[in-house]
C-alpha cells in the first residue's frame, strides 16, 4: 500500500494508516469520481448541488432538479438582463416581449411584459410569471404590468391640471400579492342570420323578397315593359317588392331609396330597427344558468367597406345609414366574472334592469334584468377570468 504520510510521521500516525488500510483500498476507486460526479449526479446529490449553486429560489418554477441544474446555471449568467428574463420565462413555458417604461415617468425603473398569446390561467401561472420575472430583472427594476390584446396605456399629463388624474391610470387588474397589473383581452366573433321566428318574436320582420325587385313599387307599370296597366290584374307569380301593408316601421327608419332593390331595402330597415334599443349580451354556464348580462356598447347598421371602424372576421365594416348588416359588440370589464365557463351567449332584446339597479351599470347579475327576448343563441366555450376582458362581436344579417 502506498503511504500518504510524510517522512517524519510518528508511530501513531503509521499505526492509524495501517489500521485503515482496507478502507483506503475501497475508497481508492471512488476518488476519481470526485471530479466527474457533477456531470451526471445521482438523484440523492441533486438537493445539495442546488444549494451549492444557489438555485433554490428557482425550485418553485422548475420542479425537475435535473433541468434546474442545467438551465439554472445558464440563467444565473444572464440574470439582471432582459435576456435573463426571457430565459426565466421559458422555465414556465411563456414567451413575452419586455417593454421598459418611459424614462420620464415617475416609475421609470419599471417594465411590462407583452404576451403574444394569452396565458392559460390566472393562478398559479401569473404568480409564477411574476416571481421568475422579478428574480430575472435588474436589481433596481420592477415588474409593473403584463398585457395581451387589450392595452389601454395612460394619458401622461405631467405639469398640468390633469396630473395624477384617472386618465393617467393604465388598464389592468391585480390578482397576485405583489400587485402586478394584468390586462388581457379576447375576441369572440359570431355571425348570425336573423330567423323569421326570432324576427316575429321581437317584432322586427319583413318577408323576404325576390332579387331585382325595387323597394316600393307603384300601383301600375308602363305597358310594354313587362308590367301591367292600371286596373289590370298582375300575374300570380308577380312579387311587388316590399308591400306597403307590411311596412310597419316609422318613416324615420325607412332610410332607403325608392329605387333600392327590395332585398337591400328590407335588410336596411330591419337593421335600423335595433338602433336605440336595449340590447344585452347574456352569458350562460354549461347548466344553462345565467352568469350575467353585459350592455352592448355598439349597435350599428353598416356595410363592408375598406378602412371601416369595426373589424369582424379580418374584414372592416363602416357604420352608415342604410347599412344592410348589423354590427353589435359588448365587452366585459375586469372582474365581471371569474372561474366560470360561458357555454353559450345570446342577445337579449328590450330587457330592462330592475328598479334598484343604479343607472349606468354595465354588468348585471342574474335576476337584475327583467323581460327581454333572447335571439342569436350561440354555443361557445369561454373560460371567464378576472384578468380578461371578453369582447363579444355579433354580425347580424337579414
Amino acid at each position: 500500500m502506498n503511504s500518504l504520510l510524510p517522512e517524519n510521521a510518528g508511530l501513531f500516525e503509521q499505526a492509524m494508516e495501517a489500521a485503515q488500510a482496507e478502507r483506503w483500498e475501497r475508497m481508492g476507486s471512488a476518488v476519481p469520481l470526485i471530479t466527474t460526479a457533477k456531470e451526471n449526479p445521482p438523484p440523492s446529490f441533486l438537493p445539495f448541488l442546488v444549494w451549492e449553486y444557489g438555485l433554490g429560489m428557482l425550485t418553485p418554477y422548475v420542479p425537475n432538479l435535473y433541468d434546474l441544474l442545467g438551465e439554472g446555471i445558464r440563467w444565473q449568467r444572464l440574470r439582471g438582463t432582459y435576456a435573463g428574463v426571457k430565459r426565466g420565462l421559458s422555465f414556465v413555458g411563456i414567451t413575452a416581449t419586455i417593454e421598459p417604461a418611459w424614462h420620464g415617468r415617475a416609475w421609470w425603473n419599471s417594465s411590462q411584459l407583452r404576451f403574444p398569446a394569452l396565458p392559460e390561467n390566472d393562478l398559479p401561472l401569473l404568480e409564477q410569471i411574476e416571481g421568475v420575472t422579478r428574480l430575472s430583472l435588474p436589481f433596481r427594476s420592477d415588474l409593473r404590468r403584463g398585457v395581451h390584446h387589450y392595452d389601454a396605456p395612460p394619458a401622461a399629463a405631467e405639469c398640468s391640471r390633469f396630473d395624477e388624474a384617472m386618465i393617467e391610470r393604465e388598464s389592468g387588474i391585480s390578482v397576485t400579492q405583489a400587485g402586478t397589473l394584468w390586462s388581457f383581452g379576447r375576441v369572440t366573433e359570431i355571425s348570425h342570420v336573423l330567423t323569421e321566428e326570432e324576427g316575429l318574436a321581437i317584432g322586427n320582420w319583413l318577408d323576404r323578397v325576390s332579387a331585382g325587385e325595387t323597394a316600393w313599387l307603384p300601383v301600375s307599370f308602363p305597358a310594354g315593359d313587362g308590367g301591367f296597366s292600371a286596373g289590370e290584374v298582375p300575374p300570380p307569380d308577380f312579387d311587388p317588392g316590399l308591400p306597403w301593408v307590411d311596412a310597419k316601421y316609422p318613416w324615420i327608419d325607412a332610410s332607403v331609396l325608392w329605387a333600392s332593390p327590395g332585398i337591400t331595402a328590407r335588410a336596411a330597415i330591419m337593421a335600423a330597427w335595433f338602433v336605440g334599443r336595449s340590447v344585452y349580451v347574456t352569458m350562460r354556464d354549461p347548466d344553462g344558468d345565467i352568469i350575467g348580462h353585459r350592455t352592448c356598447r355598439a349597435i350599428r347598421p353598416g356595410a363592408l367597406r375598406f378602412g371601416g371602424q369595426y373589424n369582424f372576421g379580418g374584414q372592416t365594416y363602416r357604420a352608415e345609414v342604410g347599412g344592410t348588416s348589423l354590427y353589435i359588440e359588448a365587452m366585459t370589464d375586469f372582474g365581471d366574472a371569474d372561474s366560470v365557463i360561458a357555454a353559450s351567449v345570446e342577445l337579449t332584446i328590450d330587457g330592462e334592469p330592475v328598479a334598484d339597479v343604479p343607472p349606468g351599470r354595465l354588468w348585471l347579475q342574474p335576476g337584475e334584468l327583467l323581460g327581454g327576448t333572447p335571439i342569436a343563441v350561440t354555443a361557445v366555450n369561454i373560460p371567464l377570468r378576472a384578468t380578461v376582458r371578453e369582447q363579444i362581436k355579433f354580425l347580424m344579417r337579414f
